[in-house]
């Protein structure tokens, strides 16, 4: 016989519905801020989980000298052979063979009849490639030698992966992924934690008053302190301030018109790059053109709240300072288009940001030509780097990348509005003020029409990239 349920132990309709919603509930709830259950998946997933948890990082790099120089320049002059150099320096010979002698004016003793039965003292083996370096000139120069040979150490305040301190299990497997401590100097230790397949290094320009640095990095970015075995290991690299170089190969430009040494410098030294990125804007851009929204402030070395990411440049980014509001007047350009984006007009007809294929490949063939014409001077396999993938990117936090979406949105929102107004034939309105303020502005520098230009071609034409058909 079936057992049914007595009316005491019956569950009615109404009271089974709020059960269930309670235990949904509960539920949606757990789901949210619990799952007990971690420690009981199969060890493969666990690891899997760790590895999606910890996204790539930007990781910008400072140095810190502990040196004071006046120290250092009279320590060299006053102590016998104070001066010693690191075997790594080496790497950067094709930069300082050609700024420091490798004899010194000042006569030896051997030139005299002494003999002795120690070697000169060499850090490396002395090649047509990585001469020998004068002590004696370094000790009369201690310019030279502050940058040859200064004590300092390189660290990021960038975030530390959380899961690389939260147990043992998370920090093996991301070290076993490839988390490592990375960017030693000639006198001190790695200190940065870094995964070398995923994580971006970020470069900042060096002081444009120091730039004795050139001798080692030889170009605009201080990367003298950096050592060869993090070096060759870096396979994606940004550079601050550098759409500058895109601007300038354009293939309206002449080879004349500009060199790529500071740009192939930074390839050859860091020889196995696969994707190179030239920074436009940062978050104290969108400092600039923000309006309401607050930005927040990190709060400690694990918050990821503000985390750096990228987004390519588009064509958009220049009507912000072209199309203003009225009352407001952004002063933001973008250097690899030009003033007042005037190669835009050189590519009429194209597809949406095929303007920056065009630049960033050409970028990329000339850093190629280059490459192969210094191989050429040397034997095979002798000199040779990778040119990786070049892009035009703005580094931002999620925060600014949100202020710049914003701000596009409204400049072709203007932009398309005049287009209408255009169209349909109406006479244009009087100049405000201050729009009556900026176009006297630019008559004073010649540049008017050139900006009226571009104006009218982004409301005629321009625009059109933009439009949903």
């Amino acid at each position: 016989m079936p057992a049914y349920a007595t009316a005491s132990e019956a569950v009615r309709p109404h009271q089974l519905h709020c059960n269930l919603a309670t235990q949904a509930d509960k539920a949606r709830k757990m789901s949210l801020t619990e799952f007990h259950c971690f420690s009981s998946l199969p060890l493969e997933l666990r690891q899997e989980i760790y590895s999606l948890a910890t996204p790539p990082r930007f990781v910008k790099v400072q140095r810190f000298t502990e040196q004071d120089y006046d120290e250092f320049a009279k320590h060299i002059r006053t102590t016998p052979n104070a001066i010693r150099l690191d075997e790594s320096l080496k790497h950067f010979s094709f930069n300082w063979r050609s700024r420091i002698p490798s004899q010194s004016k000042q006569r030896s003793l051997e030139r005299y009849g002494f003999s002795s039965t120690k070697s000169p003292y060499q850090s490396w083996d002395v090649s047509k490639l990585a001469p020998q370096i004068s002590l004696d000139w370094l000790s009369e120069n201690p310019d030279y030698a502050w940058e040859l040979c200064r004590k300092g150490e390189m660290f990021s305040t960038a975030p530390i992966p959380a899961l690389l301190h939260t147990c043992r299990e998370s920090r093996d497997a991301l070290i076993n992924r490839g988390y490592q401590l990375a960017f030693r100097t000639r006198s001190h230790g790695p200190q940065t934690w870094f995964n070398f397949d995923t994580d971006v290094l970020f470069i900042s320009r060096g002081d444009d008053w120091g730039t004795r640095h050139r001798v080692l990095s030889g170009c605009a970015w201080d990367i003298s302190q950096f050592h060869p075995i993090d070096m060759e290991k870096v396979k994606q690299l940004a550079l601050e301030q550098s759409t500058g170089s895109l601007y300038l190969s354009h293939p309206s430009f002449s080879k004349a018109n500009y060199t790529l040494s500071d740009i192939s410098s930074v390839l050859r030294l860091f020889q196995h790059l696969k994707t190179l990125l030239l920074e436009e804007w940062t978050d104290d851009h969108a400092e600039e053109i923000r309006r309401s929204s607050a930005k927040g402030k990190k709060r400690h070395s694990y918050d990821t709240e503000y985390l750096w990411s990228y987004q390519p440049v588009s064509e958009a980014d220049t009507l912000p300072q072209m199309f203003p509001p009225q009352d407001y007047e952004s002063c933001l350009t973008i250097k690899c288009i030009g003033p007042y984006s005037e190669l835009l007009k050189k590519h009429k007809g194209l597809q949406r940001n095929e303007y920056f294929d065009i630049i960033q490949n050409s970028l990329r063939n000339k850093l190629i030509e280059y490459r192969d014409s210094v191989a050429a001077r040397h034997k095979p396999d002798e000199i040779w780097w990778e040119i990786p993938k070049v892009i035009a990117v703005h580094i931002m936090s999620e925060w600014g990348h949100e202020i710049l979406d914003e701000e596009r949105e409204r400049a072709l929102g203007r932009v398309y509005n005049l287009r209408q107004k255009w169209l349909a034939d109406e006479e244009p309105k009087p100049l405000s003020e201050r729009e009556e303020k900026f176009r006297r502005m630019l008559e004073s520098e010649g540049s008017y029409e050139a900006h009226q230009a571009q104006r009218t071609w982004w409301i005629q034409e321009g625009i059109k990239l933009f439009i949903d058909d």
